[in-house]
């Protein structure tokens, strides 16, 4: 069989080994498209593989954006991540993939979402990164509304725009969402004292988690106002031990004693 023929391989194995004979030289049409329809294989090694391959390919001169870029409107949702994931490997991440990015970030696949999302991150002087992930953050399905919230927080670019988003999302009904929501405040807050006072209400959350982290970003936040050095030692005194503890690691960084 061609190297063609081998990257269309049912077997995993010869399809691995056609990427590792690939060079540069050889690579023509063919076995472009051929080794775009691994990106969308089940298996996660082939995928990989296959973007490796561009990537080795595109440092030896072989023009593959074009057959990258078109597999990003693929019909597969796995192909047009792993086009993208490929473009990234290539060097910065055209504008392009910015939609099979915030795709990506609601998939079930935790490691294809934090992928993704540090991809985004790269991204961060493109204008419409921030307001595309604060509207994914009210508009999107569960997992989306959680890692755009971490998204913007790893951007570290405090806006009213985001912290507006994570404010509201301290509402949403999915933990997760909550949680992130807690992890993104302190590094997007503009009013940092508004933002401690509508934290508070966190602190009595349904759900230990959400508690404790309402604690830790408490002492993030800086403000050490009476309201929220009572909240905290209030809670530093209840019956859960773990949010006890935050609580307590929250004022020492508040610089607030026990009593």
């Amino acid at each position: 069989m061609s190297v063609a023929e081998r990257l269309r391989a049912g077997d995993v194995e010869d399809r691995l080994a056609a990427m590792a004979e690939l060079a540069a030289p050889d690579a023509g049409d063919a076995e472009l498209d051929a080794l775009a329809s691994c990106l969308g294989h089940d298996r996660k090694i082939v995928q990989r593989r296959a973007a490796e391959a561009f990537g080795a390919l595109a440092a030896g001169g072989v023009p593959v954006r074009p057959v990258l870029e078109r597999a990003l409107h693929a019909p597969g949702a796995r192909q047009r991540w792993g086009a993208a994931y490929a473009l990234a490997l290539i060097g910065a991440p055209p504008p392009e993939t910015l939609p099979v990015l915030l795709e990506a970030l609601g998939e079930d696949d935790g490691d294809l979402r934090w992928a993704a999302a540090r991809i985004l991150v790269r991204m961060r002087d493109d204008a419409a990164l921030r307001p595309t992930l604060v509207d994914l953050a009210a508009a999107g399905n569960a997992p989306q509304r959680k890692m755009a919230l971490y998204c913007l927080r790893d951007l570290e670019a405090p806006s009213s725009d985001a912290e507006r988003a994570a404010l509201v999302a301290l509402r949403d009904a999915d933990t997760a969402v909550r949680l992130a929501a807690l992890s993104a405040l302190p590094a997007v807050a503009v009013d940092r004292p508004a933002t401690a006072r509508a934290v508070l209400a966190s602190l009595e959350d349904g759900d230990g988690g959400v508690r404790r982290a309402a604690a830790a970003a408490l002492g993030k936040l800086g403000s050490r106002s009476d309201e929220i050095t009572a909240a905290l030692r209030a809670a530093a005194g209840g019956a859960d031990v773990s949010l006890t503890r935050a609580a307590e690691r929250a004022m020492r960084q508040l610089g607030v004693p026990k009593r």
